[in-house]
């Protein structure tokens, strides 16, 4: 027998999404950085689920920064967990298709999790249904979640981009792992529940390439821009308790134009506000350093200037610039190693001020 549980079904109390995730047309997309869904299964049994790629109903991502000719650039990753165990990995493919998740082999619960690895500007997986063979979904807890929520606001560090790529590698979405970055460290320490706004090759003005259509406070006030640009988030669904905004690394390509810097501290100022009026008392941590140098000095002028008018809650702290003597680089950019110590120095540095 085989049970089958779309949208509509799984939406009465049967998953527990996490991130921001884009309800539209009877799918949940699966879309920014570490998104995930969870739910709860009993019985002997294989679930599958139906998800669609990118291409899939005419729906494309929007932008194409740092890809590469080649469909399987834009296939998004998926990792799995069963009774919290990595059993899996999946690629998903330009078409709607029927995956195998899970396969039990006994009548006992099991919590099944599914994360989405890979970036939202990049690639998508568009949950439609869940199909369990000789078993069925079991509703989950009713209970308020009361873990600390976050958010991770930022650019391709904060996507893991390329950490799993060799130092000078060509990147590829294969390579992109949000699990093994500096907020998703943080966050497993923690037992945060997390959401990532975040973009590889954006900035807060405009992106590595100097376009300023390409900023992540566009993106904020959107569930998934890439996906559909007039769904607007409702703020009062996910109150963070923190916020981290990681920007500035593609942005200081060009400070040595005044438009760029001018350009640069006024956008930083306006999106602080912007996050204020959204979440009036989340505490906003500013950070960057990883692999740029000379942002920080900007971050906090423009700190001090919304502070200046009446702007309280919000704190800074530099990173230092990754070490590739000792810890490498991996496609350009922090390896594994580099993010680890950044996770622990942003939760050190949180500790010393008192937010934990």
């Amino acid at each position: 027998m085989t049970n089958i549980y779309g949208i509509e079904e799984l939406k009465q109390g049967y998953v527990s999404l996490e991130g921001r995730i884009l309800e539209k047309d009877e799918m949940y997309y699966l879309g920014f950085t570490n998104s995930s869904m969870t739910f709860t299964v009993r019985g002997t049994a294989t679930e599958e689920m139906t998800v669609a790629g990118d291409s899939a109903g005419g729906m494309k991502v929007k932008t194409e920064i740092h890809t590469q000719e080649g469909a399987e650039v834009n296939e998004a990753g998926l990792r799995i967990y069963v009774d919290g165990v990595k059993t899996k990995e999946i690629v998903v493919k330009h078409e709607t298709t029927d995956y195998e998740i899970a396969e039990l082999s006994d009548g006992d619960l099991h919590t099944i999790r599914v994360v989405k690895i890979t970036e939202a500007a990049m690639s998508y997986a568009a949950v439609k249904k869940i199909e369990i063979e000789n078993g069925e979904l079991v509703k989950q807890p009713d209970q308020e979640d009361t873990r600390t929520k976050v958010e991770f606001i930022g650019d391709s560090i904060t996507c893991g981009y390329g950490v799993l790529g060799e130092p000078e590698s060509e990147y590829t979405i294969r390579e992109e792992d949000g699990e093994l970055c500096y907020a998703a460290f943080m966050a497993k320490e923690m037992n945060w529940n997390a959401s990532w706004i975040s973009a590889s090759g954006y900035g807060m003005y405009q992106d590595y390439e100097e376009q300023p259509e390409n900023n992540v406070p566009k993106l904020y006030p959107y569930v998934n821009w890439f996906v559909d640009s007039t769904i607007r988030m409702n703020y009062a669904d996910f109150e963070p308790e923190f916020i981290f905004i990681n920007l500035g690394t593609n942005d200081c390509n060009y400070f040595h134009k005044e438009s760029g810097l001018q350009g640069y501290i006024k956008a930083y100022q306006d999106f602080l506000w912007v996050l204020r009026k959204a979440h009036p008392q989340a505490k906003i941590i500013c950070t960057i350093g990883t692999e740029c140098e000379t942002a920080y000095p900007h971050i906090l002028t423009a700190v001090e200037a919304v502070r200046a008018e009446g702007f309280d809650g919000v704190y800074t702290y530099e990173l230092p610039y990754h070490n590739v003597e000792l810890d490498g680089i991996a496609s350009g950019h922090p390896t594994e190693a580099t993010h680890r110590k950044d996770a622990r120095r942003l939760l050190d540095y949180m500790k010393q001020e008192g937010l934990l």
